[in-house]
């Protein structure tokens, strides 16, 4: 079933058509587009003053992280926490946002250390008024570095530890950088899919 909840107005996407999904598949490519809006959508639906927001990236330092937060939202969320994949020792200076470096891109066993501490961290921490919004970005950075069977692994259990602690994780994905076979394989592993179209707005499956 598919349906249009983005905008192309500039007016707020309706999200209650992923009521319920804890892990979404984000299909939008890697330049260009309307991602990053797409992103924030889905990262600030609740008030910043009630979200826990984690960042797993390979395509940005913490200190770009932070800076488009602070642009989209303008507000820090209750906790931040971004795993920092591949950009070496880059901090941030916001003391609102605890980062955890993984040097090498290739060690998925430590991407999956870092983000289960901060996930765990985040999940003890909050009482029941607080959400927890998570964001990969992306699945196309991963499979440069792992093969699509591992890649799977490390999925499922990523995505099984955010739906444990009652969060809602959006996962980037190219759809123009991978067959369809590949695509198809993925989708098993989330709740609902959402591909961003070229005006901005953005269809849900589920």
């Amino acid at each position: 079933m598919s349906e249009r909840a983005g905008t192309a107005d500039g007016t707020a996407p309706d999200l209650s058509t992923l009521s319920g999904v804890s892990n979404v598949l984000l299909l939008a490519p890697s330049l260009g587009g309307h991602s990053d809006e797409v992103c924030f959508d889905l990262l600030a639906e609740r008030p910043p003053s009630e979200t826990n927001v984690l960042v797993v990236s390979y395509t940005q330092t913490p200190a770009e992280l932070v800076e488009d937060w602070d642009d989209h939202v303008g507000v820090p969320p209750v906790r931040g926490g971004i795993v920092s994949v591949g950009q070496g020792e880059a901090g941030s200076d916001d003391a609102s946002w605890a980062v955890k470096p993984v040097e090498n891109p290739s060690d998925l066993t430590g991407v999956g250390i870092e983000l289960s501490e901060l996930l765990s961290g985040m999940a003890s921490a909050s009482d029941e008024s607080e959400h927890i919004a998570v964001c990969f970005n992306s699945i196309t950075s991963l499979l440069q570095y792992a093969d699509l069977q591992r890649g799977f692994r490390f999925l499922h259990v990523v995505t099984g530890r955010v739906k444990t602690v009652g969060g809602v994780g959006h996962f980037h994905i190219d759809p123009d950088a991978h067959d369809a076979q590949t695509l198809a394989t993925l989708k098993g592993l989330f709740d609902a899919v959402v591909e961003v179209n070229d005006d901005g707005s953005w269809d849900v499956q589920r």
